[in-house]
């Protein structure tokens, strides 16, 4: 069952777990799905325990190739950090854990909270919220994860919002996702940790930290790992060199980080087999307007 409704910003296609294949629609377009209760998600899988969250594994990484061409151009749209705590892991990125309801099996992602008007939205990639056989399940983001520490609690997702261009074709440039979580205690995610800012529509070529929860050797996906560079245009992507492994899927590329926040201008969604690059897809016109509708649910 699907429905068509506007926020003022875009029209958005809402769709249930099992939508079928959204051939009508532009993919640049927002597809949302709101995601369970906490207690649904209770009932289903049970909580995420220490152990639980130590088991599971990163989230295999699609094997697409993006299709030849340059992003188009963008006008620059901006929205300003807001400092969070000061700690030896940044407070506004942190680790995700969600379930694959087609295998049963825990998988793991990273994520970073970006200022918004909710105060409760959170960046990550498009595979780590839904891959080919439907929408991922109990999902939950844990800011600064550290080897287990919850210093920031646990939050779990009320909507997961992905382009249309990556729910039916699986296509790398519109490998970005929004996720809008649920307050906790009666406060916002950005008011507990921070958030950092966004930038859309930069220079192809910036200065750039990339952070995250690598997983193969030399990593364990249990600290927060970051590598710097500058970024290169590769076709409708961005690329940089950096060695994050496969974990640090959805992580944030952040211009500007000072240590605790930056501007959002990338997320990790591909590594190389040698672990030297990573990819991000253009973060311009669509992805400006993904944020924005996303916050609106």
């Amino acid at each position: 069952m699907r429905k068509v409704i506007s926020t003022g910003v875009a029209l958005i296609l809402i769709a249930g777990a099992g939508d079928p294949a959204l051939a009508d629609e532009d993919p640049g377009r927002m597809v949302a799905v709101r995601a369970p209760s906490a207690a649904d998600a209770r009932r289903a899988t049970g909580s995420w325990t220490p152990a639980r969250m130590r088991a599971a594994r990163p989230v295999p990484i699609p094997e697409r190739r993006a299709a030849p061409g340059r992003p188009r151009g963008t006008a620059v749209h901006s929205v300003a950090p807001r400092p969070g705590p000061r700690a030896a892991v940044s407070a506004s990125t942190g680790k995700v854990f969600f379930r694959d309801p087609a295998n049963g099996r825990d998988y793991s992602c990273s994520a970073a909270v970006v200022r918004s008007a909710s105060g409760d939205l959170v960046a990550t990639a498009g595979h780590c919220v839904r891959n080919a056989a439907g929408w991922l399940e109990d999902w939950t983001f844990v800011p600064g994860y550290d080897r287990g520490r919850r210093p920031y609690g646990t939050w779990r997702a009320e909507w997961l919002a992905a382009f249309a261009g990556w729910v039916r074709g699986a296509r790398p440039e519109y490998d970005a996702a929004f996720v809008k979580v649920a307050p906790r205690g009666g406060r916002d995610l950005a008011a507990v940790v921070g958030a950092n800012g966004l930038r859309t529509g930069g220079p192809a070529r910036a200065r750039t930290t990339v952070l995250g929860y690598p997983f193969l050797a030399p990593y364990d996906g249990e600290r927060q790992e970051s590598c710097a560079g500058t970024t290169r245009p590769a076709g409708v992507r961005r690329a940089l060199p950096c060695p994050l492994t496969t974990g640090a899927s959805g992580g944030p590329w952040l211009s500007g980080y000072d240590g605790g926040t930056g501007y959002v201008t990338g997320v990790t969604t591909n590594t190389d087999l040698r672990n030297t690059t990573l990819w991000s897809p253009p973060f311009g016109d669509a992805v400006w307007r993904l944020y924005r509708s996303a916050d609106a649910l």
